[in-house]
């Protein structure tokens, strides 16, 4: 195909096939990223302390708190809360500080999230705003999204944009948890002791069983030579192997926090610190230095996280985990004695929501943004009635995957029309300057 724009086909296929770019690479081939965000920049290294786990639980929450409080002195805090334990470890933090004001929003028509939220603001005091994220959110801020992520990243996760410049007028300072699973969680080692283990544990999670299939397809159309899976899986074979650092949890955690966090994470960030200041903890290069000296059994299974809130808080702790529906002291009994509870959730949500409701509950962002008619119409408007392109992907590309969404699998084929989209956006307002 003639690369009448300029076009970095090889970094286009990268995109597609796993929702961003690698450092430095763009659209085009002279493009350079300019992020203006770039923590954690550390050196990434792997060496454990001798100390006890009560002695590096202590480390953990002076540095932790007193980060948080030189970041946060005299503002008004927003603190966004879900029914996971990176915000709820931030609330515990902040306990006692009365200039905190909470929020929680779940979709519409969706599962229902704010409850966890609403028991947390509840107990440390705050003031707490719900929020419903509506159907069809984005087309009227298709715009705005592509000005502010400039397109790096696809449209279906920033769902903040429906609520921010309300939600940003209310306080001086946003705090986000954002990347605390990654630090204050460890792998198995066991099975990942292996480096073939560990390549094949990063290329499934960082591409995108679809994107492969799209960008294999693309490739061929614009390149013609090979498969294009094969150059991804070599590249980042190579920039796992270029870290040095022999324990596998820790090596993969640094992989993760140099190019999906900086690359991806980063990216939407930027939909909040558009609108207000922001700070997110778990980022901060000492939380990361940390977690870097803290021997990795310690980081098994949330262990540190889970702990520092039932010493903050027992009340906090007893509020449930939204990922098992049972609180900080019982979640690790969910597969013996909570078994029964287990099976019946299961059933509930799979099988008889499904009788009860005439559409099943919004658990993803895509499903407000492509699912129902509306939704359906202004998404074919981009990607099939824009000429500039349909000048860079056939027609039959786009029809391939668009009927593998509708009629094949949604869950699976979400990925490559969120990306069709982001990619037509781009396009259209880069050749019309």
């Amino acid at each position: 195909m003639k690369n009448n724009y300029n076009l970095n086909f090889e970094a286009i296929s990268g995109w597609f096939a796993t929702g961003f770019f690698f450092n430095n690479e763009g659209f085009l081939k002279e493009e350079i990223k300019n992020n203006k965000y770039k923590k954690p920049s550390i050196i990434w290294h792997y060496s454990p302390n001798n100390i006890s786990f009560e002695e590096t639980l202590n480390i953990f929450s002076r540095l932790f708190e007193s980060s948080i409080k030189k970041k946060t002195k005299r503002k008004k805090i927003l603190l966004p809360l879900s029914g996971g334990l990176d915000s709820r470890t931030i609330a515990a933090a902040l306990i006692g500080n009365e200039n905190v004001i909470a929020y929680s929003y779940e979709f519409e028509n969706g599962i229902e999230e704010i409850k966890y939220a609403r028991q947390i603001a509840e107990i440390c005091g705050w003031d707490f705003y719900s929020f419903k994220i509506p159907y069809g959110y984005l087309w009227d801020n298709i715009n705005k999204i592509s000005e502010i992520n400039m397109c790096r990243t696809e449209f279906t996760h920033p769902r903040q944009m429906a609520v921010i410049e309300e939600i940003s007028s209310m306080g001086d300072i946003l705090l986000s948890g954002s990347m605390g699973d990654l630090l204050f969680n460890s792998y198995d080692t066991d099975k990942l002791e292996n480096k073939n283990n560990q390549i094949e544990y990063l290329l499934n999670s960082i591409i995108k069983p679809s994107g492969k299939e799209i960008a294999n397809d693309l490739w061929k159309y614009w390149v013609n030579k090979g498969l294009f899976s094969d150059l991804i899986e070599h590249k980042i074979e190579n920039l796992y192997s270029n870290i040095q650092i022999d324990n596998p949890a820790s090596k993969i955690r640094a992989f993760k926090s140099m190019y999906y966090v900086q690359n991806w994470t980063n990216n939407n960030m930027s939909f909040f610190s558009k609108f207000i200041d922001m700070y997110a903890p778990y980022h901060d290069n000492q939380i990361c230095e940390l977690v870097c000296s803290i021997p990795e059994k310690f980081l098994n299974n949330r262990r540190i996280q889970i702990e520092y809130i039932k010493k903050k808080s027992p009340d906090l702790a007893k509020v449930n985990w939204q990922n098992y529906d049972l609180d900080l002291y019982n979640y690790n009994k969910l597969n013996s004695s909570y078994l029964p509870r287990r099976i019946y959730r299961y059933t509930k949500r799979n099988i008889l929501e499904k009788i009860l409701f005439k559409s099943p509950k919004n658990q993803r962002n895509w499903e407000l943004q492509f699912l129902g008619e509306k939704n359906d119409s202004e998404l074919k408007k981009w990607i099939f009635n824009n000429p500039q392109l349909n000048n860079v992907i056939p027609s039959k590309i786009i029809y391939k995957y668009y009927n593998k969404f509708k009629k094949l699998d949604p869950v699976r084929y979400s990925h490559c029309i969120s990306m069709l989209l982001t990619f037509s956006v781009w396009i259209k307002k880069k050749m019309n300057y």
